[in-house]
């Protein structure tokens, strides 16, 4: 049975001041996605990319979007950004049911919490990626406690330290 990775975009794997997802908005509403490659190129932090693209080898993971940006970006959005920010291995391996529900008033807990009642197989081993602000909500949570859970740092994303932390975790649950 593949992993579920619950994958924040923000403080994990986009840290740059000069790239953001009103950017990214901003170009699908144009039109013209080819128009400036330097979006897609700096967007996304390379180490966090490639650090994720080990999780992703090790573990062949499936991925759901428990990011703001599936407030603004479709599925079919959200891979495209993916492809061509060299991440097509998450934009191949989004599960069925793609993204957390997003409600007002829920906090990252409220929408990961209700995704796994609705979607998660019995047995299936989980991950959170997120970053320490807007997954402070999964800090104490029943997530936490099972160590479920991996905040990056904010402005430092998905590091090799992350990285490991994320592996050991995923390698305790398939024992």
């Amino acid at each position: 049975m593949k992993p579920i990775i619950f994958l924040d975009v923000d403080d994990v794997l986009a840290i740059s001041r000069e790239f953001t997802s009103y950017q990214v908005m901003a170009t699908f509403k144009s039109g013209d996605l080819d128009a400036w490659p330097e979006l897609w190129d700096g967007l996304l932090c390379a180490e966090a990319c490639r650090n994720l693209a080990a999780l992703h080898r090790e573990f062949d993971a499936l991925y759901v979007i428990s990011s703001s940006w599936s407030h603004y970006l479709t599925r079919d959005q959200m891979r495209e950004v993916f492809d061509r920010c060299q991440l097509s291995f998450v934009a191949k391996n989004m599960h069925e049911a793609w993204t957390t529900p997003k409600r007002s008033g829920w906090s990252r807990y409220d929408e990961i919490h209700s995704w796994t009642i609705n979607h998660l197989e019995a047995g299936c081993p989980v991950l959170v990626l997120d970053d320490e602000q807007s997954g402070a909500s999964l800090r104490g949570s029943s997530l936490y406690a099972r160590d479920l859970i991996v905040l990056c740092e904010p402005w430092v994303g998905f590091s090799a330290e992350r990285l490991s932390e994320a592996q050991r975790l995923l390698r305790a649950q398939s024992n």
